[in-house]
């Protein structure tokens, strides 16, 4: 279209101030009418601890869940590690296999059971949906899609 609102392949919010005297239309939408997908977490990197003085690197992962029309909803139930290497001299290499890297991110956003290792909380991510208005419950979940995605600034510095 000639106003580049839209286009087959995508749909944009153009991000722009409406002019004097104009108003923004926006049409409302219900959470509740849009149905859940899958859940997935998010990889990227994040800022090391400053007063660390050793080669490290921080990754965080943040937890969201898809709806039927792929947008993304954050659960705020962050989680994330920090890297260290002692005694390194030089270049310092975080390389890791795909697989490794994705086992210790599933570990990092599952429950915290010592009976039952391999729990996922399906429950405490329905519950965190259920505050922003999606109807979902932790059955419903897990049988759903779950997702890790790792951001570029990931991949680039796990050499994957």
């Amino acid at each position: 279209m000639s106003d580049g609102r839209t286009t087959d392949d995508f749909r944009f919010v153009p991000v722009h101030a409406p002019g004097a005297g104009e108003l923004e239309k926006t049409q409302p939408f219900n959470l509740h009418d849009l149905g859940v997908v899958g859940t997935l977490a998010v990889c990227d990197v994040d800022e090391p601890p400053k007063e660390n003085t050793l080669p490290s690197t921080s990754i965080k992962i943040t937890q969201y869940i898809r709806l039927v029309d792929n947008s993304l909803i954050r659960l705020d139930m962050d989680r994330g590690f920090t890297a260290f290497r002692y005694a390194a001299s030089g270049e310092v290499s975080w390389a890791r296999k795909a697989g490794d890297l994705v086992a210790e991110i599933l570990d990092l956003v599952r429950a915290d059971d010592e009976d039952d290792p391999d729990l996922h909380p399906w429950e405490e991510l329905a519950e965190a949906a259920q505050k922003r208005g999606i109807s979902v419950n932790g059955a419903v979940l897990r049988e759903l899609p779950y997702q890790v995605l790792l951001t570029a600034e990931v991949i680039a510095l796990f050499e994957l």
